[in-house]
């Protein structure tokens, strides 16, 4: 069972085929019962820019220290969806509670 750890939130460009856009995204550090740790990263994209760009369900977030995660969504997308298209992203590399500060600074413990 997942619990809560901490949440904190920061800047980048979301990248697609070369093309890039400022994003604003969201974290949320999560602890397994083994102590393993998990970040979720979640953000919105305009719907326009996504489609002008050929989302094709993944895009790569880049964040202000360079770090590049992959954030998806789930199914197709065309004009008839909402307008804001929420992203998301998960990274279950950090190890513990230090690492994951080292990796995503802009979590507020």
């Amino acid at each position: 069972m997942l619990t809560f750890a901490a949440e904190g939130s920061g800047h980048g460009q979301l990248e697609i085929n070369g093309n890039s856009q400022p994003v604003s995204y969201e974290l949320v550090e999560a602890r397994e019962e083994d102590d393993s740790r998990q970040v979720r990263i979640r953000l919105n994209a305009p719907r326009d820019w996504l489609l002008k760009q050929g989302f094709n369900g993944e895009a790569i977030l880049v964040r202000d220290n360079g770090s590049r995660i992959a954030v998806r969504r789930e199914g197709g997308l065309d004009v008839g969806d909402s307008i804001s298209v929420t992203l998301e992203g998960y990274d279950d590399t950090p190890s513990d509670a230090e690492e994951v500060s080292e990796i995503y600074p802009e979590l507020k413990h």
